[in-house]
């Protein structure tokens, strides 16, 4: 049986939404950064379009090419 990597996806205090190996306080796996313009257009919903955004890069991509089959991401971390 494989391990299952956790990720978790927060969005910082600067308005940038990370991806990182939960529990973990590295570099992120993953920086998403919105244009003012893009925020304003987007408001609330910004967490949801890059949490989207990260869903289909890992499951409907070949991101990691099979390398991390089990990546296990949370619906909802702030």
């Amino acid at each position: 049986m494989s391990e299952t990597a956790v990720l978790e996806i927060i969005e910082l205090d600067d308005g940038e939404i990370i991806l990182r190996p939960a529990e973990s306080e590295g570099e992120p796996l993953l920086r998403i950064r919105f244009s003012e313009e893009a925020a304003g257009l987007l408001r609330q919903s910004r967490f949801e379009v890059a949490r989207e955004m990260i869903d289909h890069a890992i499951t409907r991509t070949k991101l990691w090419d099979g390398e991390h089959d089990n990546v296990a991401v949370p619906g909802t971390l702030h």
